[in-house]
C-alpha cells in the first residue's frame, strides 16, 4: 500500500453537504463530475447510474469524495452508531475545537457531548453527526509547555 487515496460519503443532500464540508469546515473543491456508463455500472452494481461527485480537499491535500447518487435502487439510510461494526467516522484534527464546535452549534449540527480532555490528556474530542448522518470526530492536539 502507498497511501489512502480518500474517504467517500454518500448524501442524500448535496447541498446541505457541501454546505457543511466546504463552507463551514472550509474543505475545497477541487473536482466535480457526473459519472455514468459501463464502468460505473459495473462498480456500483446497479444499471444506469447517475452519479454527482464533487472531491473536496483538506489545506494538507486529504481527499474527502461526496457522493450523490441522482437514481439510487434504494434510498434507504444506514442508522450508524459510533459503536457500529465498520467504518463508523472520520476524523479531523482543528487548530481550535471551541472555536468549531461554536461555529458547527449554531449551524445546527448535533453533538454527542461537549469537547472533552482524553484519558491520556494529550487531546480534546468530541463527536459530531455529519448531514449525510455519519460521524465526525474533532480532535484538538494539546501543545506541551515548553519549561
Amino acid at each position: 500500500m502507498i497511501k489512502i487515496r480518500h474517504t467517500g460519503l454518500v448524501t442524500y443532500d448535496l447541498k446541505k453537504s457541501l454546505s457543511f464540508w466546504n463552507k463551514i469546515l472550509k474543505f475545497k473543491v477541487k473536482k466535480r463530475a457526473i459519472e455514468k456508463g459501463k464502468l460505473i455500472d459495473k462498480i456500483m452494481k446497479y444499471k444506469s447510474v447517475k452519479v454527482e461527485t464533487l472531491k473536496l480537499s483538506d489545506n494538507h491535500g486529504c481527499l474527502l469524495e461526496l457522493l450523490h447518487f441522482k437514481n439510487p435502487p434504494s434510498k434507504k439510510r444506514n442508522v450508524l452508531k459510533p459503536y457500529s461494526i465498520g467504518f463508523t467516522h472520520i476524523s479531523i484534527t482543528v487548530k481550535d475545537i471551541l472555536k468549531v464546535y461554536k461555529i458547527l452549534k449554531k449551524n445546527r449540527i448535533k453533538f454527542n457531548s461537549e469537547p472533552l480532555k482524553s484519558a491520556d490528556g494529550k487531546v480534546l474530542m468530541t463527536y459530531c453527526k455529519t448531514p449525510e448522518g455519519a460521524y465526525l470526530e474533532l480532535v484538538q492536539e494539546i501543545k506541551k509547555n515548553a519549561y
